[in-house]
């Protein structure tokens, strides 16, 4: 009798005290099931009787954090690292239409679910898009349009007409004149080689007559090679005498750039003198980066605008790429040709240089659309009724806004353009899931770090 007596205390005993763990865990929160569990708190299978097999169990819901989806409950709560409420994890999602991106799978959102986390779409769609490349760009010189004034033989400079940097120089102006024995002695020669063809008579040989006209003509010829001009040998010719001082002409107009020269000074034949250049037009060089050299093509309108000339805009075109890049800044120059007969381009201005680029008809999406891992991109597809599919893409230029898509979409598919974050994370731990990754199969979940 008292064993049977205390049997029944000990059970009482033992009931009151599960009722007593149990208040006391539903007062402070502590789950007895859920969160931080190991594999041994998983109900081992049901054995199998002899001759007939264990019974299904349906699967327990499972719920994780948005944020951190490595933590999985079994029981709705709050996630215990950032307190956002658990969602649940849908069970048997449907099969993506295409080829899921590795460690993504697809999920199907409810529409509390989308609400909750913002989740927005929009649709891929054929655009007509046009980019700016701007760039820093310089006036320089129109390089075709510069000259040198030099002699072929040597003399000593007179009468210097042209003595500064600067001095503007039409075509035909007298630059300077100069006395060389040389060009003295090439006169002589002319003239005498000239009245030696002239007294021959019908009585010289025919082969006397042809040695006196070419030596006539090919000592005309050196005169006019030394930039004698037509005048002065004409003027030779009719004086019977050479000229003690030469004048020497431009043969070019422009602006002196560079000079040599003072009166008096000995001068070598082939001695630059003065540098000029024709500023009538001029170039704006400007330095585009590397990645955007192949969308720039000669042709392209390019806009320009100086400091020193604000709201007198130039529209001109790209003339020229040049085939090279600048190593230290990795740019590459452009060039742009412009007129100039006013004079207000001054080489040294610094410019704003604006190439206006037709990139056609594009398949393009928001840029909210595309989610960059670093090694490739991925866009989720909104397939209807909840699926969202991941899907690799590959992407093009980034323009006002939208992405182009160069390939892994077709127009009119529709896209997630807000709430990408957490929606790569479900679909991230839908695929580790997948897989049989511990942290999710077996309930093993890593503590806060």
């Amino acid at each position: 009798m008292p064993s049977k007596t205390s049997s029944i205390l000990l059970t009482v005993l033992g009931a009151i005290v599960l009722v007593l763990a149990g208040a006391v865990a539903g007062h402070f929160g502590w789950p007895l099931t859920a969160g931080w569990r190991s594999a041994d708190s998983v109900p081992a299978p049901a054995v199998a009787s002899e001759g007939r097999s264990a019974p299904k169990t349906p699967a327990k819901p499972l719920y994780h954090c948005p944020m951190h989806p490595n933590y999985v409950a079994d029981k709705m709560g709050t996630c215990p690292i950032c307190n956002m409420d658990l969602v649940l994890i849908e069970p048997g999602a449907p099969a993506a239409t295409g080829a899921e991106p590795e460690g993504h799978a697809s999920i199907v959102l409810n529409s509390e679910r989308r609400q909750l986390i913002g989740l927005r779409t929009g649709t891929a769609l054929k655009k007509r898009l046009a980019k700016t490349v701007r760039a820093v760009g310089r006036v320089e010189y129109n390089q075709k349009a510069q000259s040198a004034v030099s002699l072929k033989y040597s003399g000593w400079a007179q009468d210097v007409n042209v003595r500064a940097v600067g001095d503007p120089v039409r075509k035909g102006d007298a630059l300077f004149s100069i006395y060389s024995p040389e060009a003295l002695e090439a006169q002589r020669n002319y003239l005498i080689a000239r009245e030696t063809g002239l007294a021959m008579t019908e009585k010289s040989s025919a082969a006397n007559r042809a040695l006196g006209v070419d030596a006539a003509r090919s000592a005309r010829e050196r005169l006019l090679l030394w930039d004698f001009t037509e005048d002065q040998v004409k003027q030779i010719e009719t004086q019977g005498e050479p000229m003690k001082y030469v004048t020497v002409f431009s043969r070019t107009a422009g602006v002196v750039t560079a000079r040599n020269i003072v009166p008096g000074k000995y001068i070598e034949a082939g001695t630059d003198l003065y540098e000029l250049v024709d500023l009538s037009t001029v170039w704006i060089n400007a330095d585009v980066y590397e990645y955007e050299i192949p969308l720039i093509a000669v042709g392209q309108e390019a806009r320009v605008e100086l400091s020193s000339l604000p709201g007198d805009a130039l529209n001109g075109k790209v003339a020229y790429i040049y085939p090279y890049l600048n190593e230290q800044t990795r740019t590459a120059r452009v060039r742009i040709e412009f007129a100039n007969a006013d004079g207000k381009l001054k080489p040294g201005m610094y410019a704003t240089v604006a190439i206006s680029v037709d990139l056609g008809d594009r398949l393009v999406v928001d840029d909210g659309a595309v989610l960059f891992t670093g090694t490739r991109s991925i866009v989720f597809v909104d397939k209807g009724d909840g699926l969202l599919e991941p899907r690799n893409v590959t992407t093009g230029e980034s323009v006002d806004g939208v992405t182009i898509v160069q390939s892994g979409l077709a127009e009119g598919d529709k896209v997630v353009t807000s709430g990408n974050f957490l929606v790569d994370s479900e679909s991230r731990l839908k695929s580790a899931l997948k897989q049989g990754a511990p942290s999710a199969a077996s309930g093993q979940t890593p503590g806060p770090q």
